[in-house]
């Protein structure tokens, strides 16, 4: 069976199995790009209940079928029944769907170049035009509970991070990595992608110089040149396509 391909803004996914095929599909999609590695993670709200979402077992992102998507209420209980382990950060997912119901995808990764702006408190700014996307800033988070290395796997936490995150479309998490949320799982995707490649830009061009950033209005113009319909089905179909020729189980 093909997976699932929404037009964005268009179709989103109507059925728990759409959503179970697009979870699949963002997951190798964000390994194939290179952004999600042996760990991270993806969900995607449950369209028939939206106080529920859909996430891989604890696994590798590049493994992820259909078979190992489970269903997980707002609090992060895990409703599928199975044995198999979920992922202990399950409890970030639960916390941002549960305080941003608009909010229908969430990535939680550790993408490098991301990394050494959330240990300096370096803002991450827009030098290219994709990172117009966090124009509006991204917050970071660093009230860890010290016991849990540096792993949020507990309901307090959770909340914790997602008041951080607040209406922002990401968060950087201090010497860990980040999430970003988008309102499908296109605009989270892109918004993963083009955060980790704004990041590496930055970071090229601080060593060179100063970088030239964008003026909040030029932000906010390219942001809604990247978020269009036009914009956002071409990428799609371009990362869905690259995925394919690497996972031929799709």
């Amino acid at each position: 069976m093909s997976l699932f391909v929404p037009k964005p803004y268009e179709n989103a996914p109507k059925t728990t199995e759409e959503a179970i095929q697009l979870c699949v599909m963002a997951n190798r999609i964000l390994s194939n790009e290179g952004v999600l590695d042996a760990f991270g993670h993806v969900s995607i709200r449950n369209p028939e209940n939206p106080n529920t979402f859909f996430q891989s077992r604890s696994l590798s992102p590049e493994m992820v079928t259909a078979e190992d998507v489970l269903e997980l209420d707002l609090e992060g209980t895990v409703l599928t029944k199975t044995d198999l382990p979920p992922y202990g950060e399950r409890i970030i997912h639960a916390a941002i769907l549960k305080a941003r119901p608009e909010v229908n995808a969430v990535f939680h990764g550790h993408p490098h170049p991301v990394i050494p702006f959330s240990s300096a408190g370096v803002p991450i700014r827009s030098v290219a035009h994709f990172g117009a996307l966090f124009c509006d800033g991204i917050p970071l988070y660093d009230d860890y509970d010290v016991s849990s290395g540096m792993i949020i796997v507990n309901k307090e936490e959770g909340e914790r991070l997602a008041r951080v995150l607040g209406q922002a479309n990401a968060v950087l998490m201090r010497d860990h990595g980040c999430c970003v949320v988008g309102e499908n799982v296109p605009h989270m995707v892109m918004g993963a992608i083009y955060l980790r490649d704004s990041a590496a830009i930055q970071l090229q061009t601080l060593a060179l110089g100063q970088p030239k950033y964008l003026s909040y209005e030029e932000s906010r113009a390219a942001a809604k040149v990247m978020t269009s319909t036009v914009a956002m089905e071409r990428a799609w179909s371009y990362w869905v396509s690259r995925a394919k020729r690497a996972f031929p189980d799709l």
